[in-house]
This record gives C-alpha cells, structure tokens and sequence, in this order.
C-alpha cells in the first residue's frame, strides 16, 4: 500500500496523468520512496510521445514529431522546462552565486530563459523529425533524462529549501538501483548492448560535468537544477541517439 502510494505521488509529481484529484498527504519518507518510480514514468511518457509521433506521421513525420514534442510538453506539464529556463537566466547574468539564485528564483522569464526554451521546443521538434526512421528510439529519451535526475539527486548537495530539497540527497541506493534496471532494460530493448552501455556512460558523464557546474556556481543544487538537468540531458542522449539512427555507431 505504501509503494502503492508511492507511485501515483510520483505520477501526480511529474505528470499530469489524472490518477487522482485529491493531494496526497506525504513525508520525506514518501518522495524518496516516490524516486523508485522516476525511469518508469520516463518510460510511460516515452511510449506516449512516440504513439502521438506514429499518429502524426501517418500525415507527414513533420507533424508527428510536432505532435510528440508538444504532447511531450502536455504530460509532464511542462515541469522540467521552468528549470532550464531559469537556470539559463541566472548563469548567463555571470553574477556570484546569491545574485544567481536570486535571478533564478524570479518568476518572470529574461532573455537566456526565453532561448532556452525555444532552443528546447527545437531540438525536440527537430530531433524526433531526424528520428523518423527508427522513431522507437524517443521512447529512452525521458527515461535516460529521468535516469540524469536520479544521479544528481545521489551525488548532488541540496542549497535551498524549495521543492527540490524533497528530491536532492533524498534517494536511497535500491531505488537507484531499480532506476537504472529500468534504463538499462529499456535501453537493451531499443538498441544494442554496446550502445546501451555507451548511452550510460553518456547520462553519467553529462550528471558528472553538470553537478560540478552548479557545484562551483551555486555551492550545490535546487530545484531548478533538476529541471535543467532533466532537459539538458535529453538534449544530449537525442543527439546521441539521432547518431545512431544514422548508423554512426556499430
């Protein structure tokens, strides 16, 4: 029952899948047990995204691929998008770390928020377009993002006291674990053992590089990080699947 609960506090977290419409009264207990869950819903948001691409394409894969970005952008509710746009807002303003938390705490959008955003809606509406003949690939995009968001929760320091602190630090080694049989099962199902370790490496190395960014800027992490992260991290494994759609790799 607890897992139970759990799962729809991680459905209702990340998606806008309407499990329930009541909140769900939780302790930290709760999210940590509720991060078990992240690759999974990854998946299920994954396998949408690629549905709505194959009904789109049945017009022209240009539309398919509109259809999966926006639709990518509809269940999660936008969640990891406000992130990335205000971490591009406060590092682009190069101010020390308190001026930068301050400017990523603003709610209004500047100018590096807005490019990202649409640096965003691009690379996915492009990325899946490129994607169209082996377009089961986006299925590992929002697991392998899911899989980076894990990762930094684990190695990652919490610096404020916002919805992130739920997550950061607050993930225990077997909901890792499951997290990344869900990434690596899926990976094995859509590409070859090799390029699935390759893509590992490549979810590892981009957590690695982006924990020690925000480390030496913001002396840790916050929510908006996460955000960042998860789309940083899509933008990368896209590309790196786009190579092997191309048969770069193998």
């Amino acid at each position: 029952m607890k897992k139970l609960k759990q799962w729809v506090l991680a459905m209702q977290f990340l998606t806008r899948i309407p499990i329930t419409k009541a909140a769900m009264p939780a302790e930290p207990s709760d999210f940590k047990g509720a991060m078990c869950f992240f690759t999974f819903i990854g998946l299920i948001v994954g396998i949408f995204t690629w549905i709505l691409f194959g009904v789109g394409s049945l017009v022209d894969p240009l539309l398919g691929a509109l259809l999966a970005t926006i639709g990518g952008i509809w269940i999660t509710g936008g969640i990891h998008l406000d992130g990335v746009s205000d971490v591009f807002d406060g590092f682009g303003a190069n101010r020390d770390a308190a001026r930068t938390l301050e400017i990523m705490k603003d709610s209004r959008v500047g100018t590096f928020g807005v490019l990202a955003l649409l640096i965003d809606f691009m690379y996915h509406l492009i990325g899946f377009y490129l994607l169209r003949e082996d377009p089961y690939l986006m299925i590992w995009v929002p697991v392998s993002a899911k899989m980076a968001v894990c990762l930094i929760c684990s190695i990652g320091r919490n610096v404020s006291k916002g919805m992130g602190s739920l997550w950061i630090q607050n993930i225990s080694k077997i909901g890792l674990g499951f997290n990344l049989l869900v990434f690596c099962g899926v990976g094995i199902s859509l590409v070859s053992g090799m390029e699935m370790i390759l893509g590992l490496l490549i979810v590892g190395v981009t957590v690695f590089i982006l924990n020690h960014k925000f480390s030496k800027k913001l002396n840790g992490l916050n929510g908006d990080c996460l955000g960042a992260t998860h789309q940083l991290a899509e933008w990368v494994i896209l590309t790196y699947l786009m190579i092997i759609s191309k048969g770069m790799i193998g």
